[in-house]
C-alpha cells in the first residue's frame, strides 16, 4: 500500500475531530468581537489546508496494529492542532504573508491576535488530552506530557533556527540539530504515542526515529525548492534568505569569496530586500555547479536509513506504514 492508502481513509474523521477540538469553547464569561475569537482564528488557520501527516500518522499506525482507533484520532488531532500553532508563530517570525496560497493569520487579524491564536493552538491540545474520554485514563497523562515536551523542544529548535541566520558560515553540522529539533519532536509523539496506545509503552527509540524522520523531511523540503515542486517558483528559499540544506552544502564547497557573496545575499533577502529574478537564477546555477542536489539526495537517503533502523524498536505492525513513509520521501514530486 502507498502512504496515501494508509493515511487518507482517516482524513474525514481527523478533520471532524480537529475542528471540534480547535473550536471548543473557552470558559464562560470571556467574550471577544465576532471574527477575532479564538475558535474563529483557529478555524481560519486550519482551513489553509496541508497534508495533515502528523494528524493522520497516529490513526494509520494504530489501525495497522488493530488498536484503539478513536483514541488515535484524538491524539492525531491534538498533534496536528499543535503543529498549526507553531506555523502561526513561524509565519509571524518569518514575515510570511501567505501560506499555501492563502493570507496568513497575522495578516488577517494582526500580530497580537495571531500570537494569541498560536498560543491557544499550542496549549489547547495538551489540556484536551488530559480529559479525552476516548483515551484510557491511565494513558492520558503520558500522552499530554509527551506532547508538552515536544512543543517545548520544537520551540527550542525555532530559537536555534532564528539564531542560525546570524551565522557567518552555516554548515550541515550546524543545521542538523536545528532541523531535528524543529521537525522531529511532534513526529516523536506520533510514533511513541501510537505505540503507547497499542502496547502501553513507548520505546525510547521513538524519539531517535522521529529525529531522523524530521531531518529527512526537512532535507526533502529544501530539495523540492531546487526542483520546483513546492508549489512555488524554483529558488523561493533563496529569495526569502533561507539557509537551506542545499545552501549549506554550497557554502561548504564554494571558494571563500563566493560563499561570502551568497551569505550576504541571504542576509539581505531575510531582511526584506528581495533579490531580482536574474540574481536568483545566477545562484541556482551556481548551486547546480556545486552538485548540491546529488549531495542532498545522499544525505536524505542516509537520514531515511537511520529512520528505518531506529523504527525497528516500534511495534512490528507499524512497519508497512513506516516503510511507506520512507518510500514517499524518496520521491521529489511535491
Amino acid at each position: 500500500m502507498t502512504l496515501d492508502e494508509h493515511l487518507l481513509p482517516h482524513m474525514p474523521a481527523l478533520h471532524a475531530r480537529l475542528h471540534a477540538i480547535g473550536s471548543a469553547p473557552t470558559r464562560a464569561g470571556v467574550a471577544a468581537p465576532r471574527g477575532s475569537d479564538l475558535a474563529t482564528m483557529a478555524t481560519a488557520q486550519l482551513t489553509t489546508g496541508g497534508k495533515r501527516l502528523r494528524g493522520l500518522l497516529p490513526p494509520a499506525l494504530v489501525a495497522a496494529a488493530g488498536g484503539p482507533l478513536d483514541a488515535a484520532l484524538e491524539l492525531g488531532a491534538c498533534i496536528e492542532l499543535a503543529h498549526n500553532g507553531t506555523l502561526v508563530h513561524d509565519d509571524i517570525q518569518d514575515g510570511d504573508r501567505e501560506r499555501r496560497g492563502q493570507p496568513t493569520l497575522w495578516t488577517r487579524h494582526g500580530v497580537p491576535q495571531a500570537i494569541n491564536a498560536g498560543d491557544f493552538m499550542l496549549l489547547r491540545p495538551v489540556a484536551h488530552l488530559l480529559a479525552s474520554h476516548p483515551i484510557e485514563g491511565t494513558v492520558r497523562p503520558a500522552l499530554a506530557h509527551a506532547l508538552a515536551e515536544a512543543i517545548v523542544e520544537t520551540i527550542s529548535g525555532q530559537v536555534a533556527d532564528i539564531g542560525l541566520r546570524d551565522a557567518t558560515a552555516p554548515t550541515r553540522a550546524m543545521l542538523r540539530p536545528v532541523f531535528e529539533a524543529k521537525t522531529g519532536p511532534l513526529f516523536g509523539v506520533c510514533l511513541g504515542g501510537a505505540a503507547l496506545l497499542v502496547n502501553g509503552t513507548a520505546p525510547a527509540q521513538a524519539h531517535a526515529a522521529a529525529c531522523a524522520l524530521g531531518l529527512a523531511f526537512q532535507i526533502r523540503d529544501d530539495l523540492l525548492d531546487l526542483v520546483g515542486s513546492k508549489g512555488r517558483l524554483r529558488g523561493a528559499d533563496l529569495a526569502e534568505g533561507k539557509v537551506s540544506w542545499p545552501v549549506a552544502i554550497a557554502l561548504e564547497r564554494m571558494p571563500a569569496a563566493e560563499a561570502a557573496a551568497l551569505r550576504s545575499l541571504l542576509t539581505r533577502a531575510a531582511q526584506g530586500e528581495k533579490p531580482p529574478a536574474a540574481t536568483i537564477g545566477h545562484w541556482l546555477a551556481r548551486l547546480e555547479a556545486c552538485d548540491v542536489a546529488a549531495a542532498a539526495r545522499t544525505d536524505l537517503a542516509a537520514a531515511l536509513d537511520d529512520f528505518s533502523l531506529q523504527s525497528r524498536a516500534l511495534p512490528a505492525a507499524f512497519a508497512p506504514v513506516l516503510q511507506a513513509i520512507g518510500e514517499r520521501l524518496t520521491r521529489l514530486d511535491g
